[in-house]
């Protein structure tokens, strides 16, 4: 009698852990919804673009959109926790602890919404995950939380190639404009660490986190949010 109650309890402890392991996997599965909308492949360059760090490349060249958007203030991500992140430094990712490793993984995979201001934004020079192309080259846009800060207070989001290719009408004459007035948007995509850019902080970014991709643009006009594709 006493072994069938120890294992009676055994196979309730099993389904119990299993029940434990389906809701938190189910739970995972769902806030990483994503739908491909940008090319995985761009003129023969893939998401690992060509040297530097792969894993990083990845992030910056990921083609999909997130399904499950979160809305954040620059303020929110400004506090974001990454001392994780600083001690790790400029190394590959590869080469990084574990505990920053998984950290990093888990913010990565948040879709992301902020509303700002566009303070700057320019072309970027060849690029590792561009693969080293003159032809593929991102814009780097700055978005601060008030129309009169400068490019040391705002944050970054990037515009890759892949996402010109699925945007075609996301013209970067455009939105240096559009930063000229100082015009509020509102940018969604990946929330992603950019490691190789400490010695910035404080001086042309407020934070090494950065949008990256951005997977839409809107820009408010009137009483109203319009897609930058309409510009």
């Amino acid at each position: 009698m006493k072994q069938r109650h120890v294992y009676s309890l055994l196979v309730l402890l099993i389904a119990l852990a299993a029940i434990i392991w389906y809701v938190n996997s189910s739970k995972k599965i769902s806030s990483v919804r994503e739908a491909a909308v940008a090319p995985e492949t761009i003129s023969g360059v893939g998401i690992e673009g060509t040297g530097g760090d792969r894993e990083l490349n990845r992030e910056k060249n990921r083609f999909t959109k997130p399904l499950d958007v979160t809305d954040l203030t620059i303020g929110d991500i400004l506090r974001t926790p990454a001392s994780l992140l600083e001690q790790a430094g400029k190394h590959k990712r590869e080469n990084w602890p574990e505990n920053a490793t998984e950290y990093v993984e888990e913010e990565e995979h948040r879709g992301v919404r902020i509303e700002g201001y566009l303070v700057h934004a320019k072309e970027s020079g060849p690029e590792s995950c561009n693969g080293y192309s003159d032809s593929l080259r991102d814009y780097h846009i700055w978005i601060s939380q008030s129309p009169t800060d400068d490019k040391s207070e705002g944050m970054i989001v990037e515009i890759t190639p892949r996402w010109k290719v699925a945007h075609p009408n996301w013209r970067l004459h455009t939105i240096e404009r559009l930063a000229g007035d100082h015009t509020r948007v509102r940018v969604t995509g990946w929330l992603m660490w950019d490691e190789e850019h400490p010695e910035e902080v404080g001086k042309s970014r407020a934070t090494q986190w950065e949008i990256h991709p951005v997977t839409d643009f809107e820009v408010y006009s009137g009483s109203d949010w319009k897609t930058l594709d309409s510009y």
